[in-house]
């Protein structure tokens, strides 16, 4: 128990630290995208590269931590606690932003952040992703009796404490979407890159 305890809390704050990471060059690249007009540069090639390592890591450590928090109680207690059941959901929502971003990305390739539309859908996926990973660790952070705040402040906007839950059915196809996603279009942008 103490191991998962553990393990759990070091992918929670890795991946934490990559999608930050990520959501910050991906702020900067849709900036120069929309903003100031740049379109190449060393600093842009590392900040995809950036973008684009964080968004790969995290997602990776994303579907660990949940792996994680599920080792660290019995099911019955994530399914019969509201706050326990938001912050399943919110993880899911945050992989499925992440997702989305590398679908999105991947297919593009570099060049999307030449193109401002495609820059400032990425910006708002990260965003949404970003999001997603900060309530979820809030959440997570007021189940193990240490809050951050930043659930007191989401409450504002969305009631924690009761639950929003999509049926089961729902959740399982956004997480085989999510982790799909990605997948699919590197193996379909590989193939395509070879013709």
């Amino acid at each position: 128990m103490e191991t998962a305890k553990a393990l759990h809390t070091i992918t929670v704050e890795m991946t934490t630290g990559m999608l930050v990471l990520s959501t910050l060059a991906i702020l900067v690249l849709t900036w120069q995208a929309c903003f100031s007009g740049e379109t190449t540069g060393k600093y842009r090639e590392a900040f995809d590269g950036i973008a684009l390592f964080g968004a790969l890591i995290g997602t990776v450590l994303l579907i660990l931590a949940i792996v994680t928090g599920y080792r660290q109680w019995p099911i019955e207690a994530f399914m019969s606690g509201t706050i326990a059941k938001n912050k399943i959901f919110a993880g899911y929502m945050a992989l499925a932003f992440w997702g989305a971003f590398l679908a999105v990305r991947l297919s593009a390739g570099k060049p999307l952040w030449n193109r401002k539309g495609l820059s400032l859908l990425s910006m708002f996926l990260a965003l949404g992703g970003f999001l997603s990973i900060v309530f979820t660790a809030s959440i997570g952070g007021t189940l193990a009796g240490k809050p951050s705040g930043f659930e007191e402040v989401a409450r504002v906007f969305v009631e924690t404490r009761e639950t929003f839950v999509l049926p089961l059915g729902l959740n399982i196809l956004l997480i085989v979407i999510a982790v799909a996603a990605p997948v699919f279009v590197f193996f379909w942008s590989d193939k395509r890159s070879k013709r």
